[in-house]
């Protein structure tokens, strides 16, 4: 025989199903709290060893006494969209000038230094080469890449991400960059290209003092860091972070 047990006189019985609908509300609030609370962003590879001349660095990899005479230098400045469709523009007109004595103009770039928009077209074409003529405009140049970003950044999961003291919107731009842009690739991917490419600076400002912060060797080794293990998205999410609009990155 079932024990039962009565409510006392007046208290309404409660409607069958709300015991488990506020477990399912805690169980849901809690899981909540663990997503928001694991999210973080990737850390810096830590450097093992110091090698002044070995490295993603301009003394190691640029010919300090080229043979030819000929030797291009590109600086491609912020702007957003413009800055970037902008740069483009001069790479592609580079590849249709040619030379007395045969070859490209955009062949003799010996390097890129960018910044914000200017920093996209400068690291995929470092990274990919001539396929940027081919991909960028589809990929980048004519996407709404911005609505996209704002859209994901309204999602419910990432916005339990961006809940976390660890993650932050340009965590998630860097992401984003990567999806569409770079697929995991990193500045060890630019140091062991297996053609010739133009050395890549990209650049950021440091926020604590507003220094200048290339994304080179020479200064990952003033925070101990690798940068061959780092993701060309984040140099790339960092160099374009607006203030306010979007976070500082780590």
């Amino acid at each position: 025989m079932n024990p039962t047990c009565s409510l006392p006189p007046g208290r309404p019985t409660p409607p069958p199903g709300r015991p488990a609908r506020r477990a399912c509300g805690w169980a849901a609030l809690l899981l909540a709290g663990l997503l928001a609370g694991c999210a973080h962003a990737p850390l810096n590879a830590p450097l093992t060893r110091l090698t002044p001349t070995e490295g993603y660095r301009a003394a190691a990899l640029l010919d300090p006494s080229p043979d030819d005479q000929l030797s291009v230098v590109l600086f491609f400045s912020g702007g957003g969209m413009r800055a970037a469709a902008l740069s483009y523009g001069v790479l592609l007109e580079l590849s249709r000038t040619g030379l007395p004595g045969g070859g490209r103009m955009l062949d003799r770039v010996e390097a890129i230094s960018a910044v914000s928009g200017g920093s996209v077209p400068a690291a995929y074409y470092c990274l990919y080469g001539d396929r940027v003529f081919q991909e960028l405009e589809t990929t980048f140049l004519k996407r709404d890449v911005q609505g996209e970003f704002f859209r994901s950044v309204g999602s419910p999961a990432n916005t339990l991400r961006l809940a976390s003291s660890f993650f932050s919107r340009s965590d998630l731009a860097a992401e984003h960059y990567d999806r569409i842009l770079f697929h995991g690739a990193t500045f060890g991917d630019l140091l062991h290209s297996p053609t010739p490419r133009p050395f890549l600076v990209i650049n950021a400002a440091e926020m604590d003092s507003f220094a200048h912060f290339p994304f080179t060797q020479d200064t990952f080794d003033l925070i101990g860091s690798d940068l061959s293990a780092y993701p060309i998205a984040r140099a790339v999410a960092a160099s374009s972070a607006i203030p306010v609009v979007m976070t500082p990155i780590t």
